[in-house]
């Protein structure tokens, strides 16, 4: 996520990039473990673009976008389950040490 901008780059924000203004996010892609930072899915007119700081704007198709952001859903619910596995976890945790002062 961008987060040293003067931008909102939360989805559904008009953003300007280079000289083309009223680019609408329509999915954060992100990026973890290759260090590179997070592309962007923008629409305008009915054309659909990726971003990513620093490489530049690429015009994608509309299948592109679609699996662009399925992409991005992926990452979403696999960070989620982790978290929630992390959560049952730690949790579990507490509870057997609780069981074991009690003892």
């Amino acid at each position: 996520m961008i987060s040293n901008s003067k931008q909102n780059w939360t989805i559904g924000q008009t953003v300007k990039v280079g000289f083309i203004a009223g680019l609408t996010v329509v999915a954060s892609v992100p990026t973890p473990g290759d260090s590179k930072p997070d592309a962007y899915v923008l629409s305008r007119n009915e054309q659909f673009y990726s971003f990513v700081p620093h490489k530049g704007l690429a015009k994608i198709t509309a299948d592109e976008a679609r699996g662009l952001v399925a992409a991005a859903s992926v990452h979403a619910h696999r960070a989620a389950a982790a978290a929630l596995a992390k959560a049952d976890a730690s949790a579990r945790h507490a509870a057997l040490v609780a069981e074991l002062i009690a003892a």
